[in-house]
């Protein structure tokens, strides 16, 4: 599986999720209470909103064009039917996050 790097643990100091595009889905690094990192696609599935730029709390982000709310942690669409929201493998590499081409499903 190939990786890529997208960003460093400093630029979590004052954020706790960060979002690119990888491959022309929009994907979010998340950096989670206990210091380790997880990536998810953050794509509304309705019409492809950034999740990243809407509300999130804890690990619930809500949509900012028509507040679907999904859970970052699983991916699972909480206020509709919905396909989830596909994972990616992290990897850290001293100070370097990285993150796998590919979603994990």
């Amino acid at each position: 599986m190939d990786f890529v790097k997208v960003a460093t643990v400093k630029d979590f100091t004052h954020k706790s999720i960060i979002s690119f595009s990888i491959l022309g889905k929009k994907v979010g690094v998340l950096k989670r209470d206990d210091g380790s990192f997880h990536a998810i696609e953050v794509g509304c599935k309705h019409q492809s909103a950034d999740l990243s730029k809407g509300e999130i709390i804890g690990m619930i982000a809500t949509c900012p064009r028509h507040q679907w709310q999904y859970d970052l942690e699983t991916g699972k669409c909480l206020t509709n039917s919905s396909p989830d929201l596909r994972k990616y493998a992290v990897r850290r590499e001293g100070e370097n996050i990285l993150v796998s081409l590919l979603p994990l499903s």
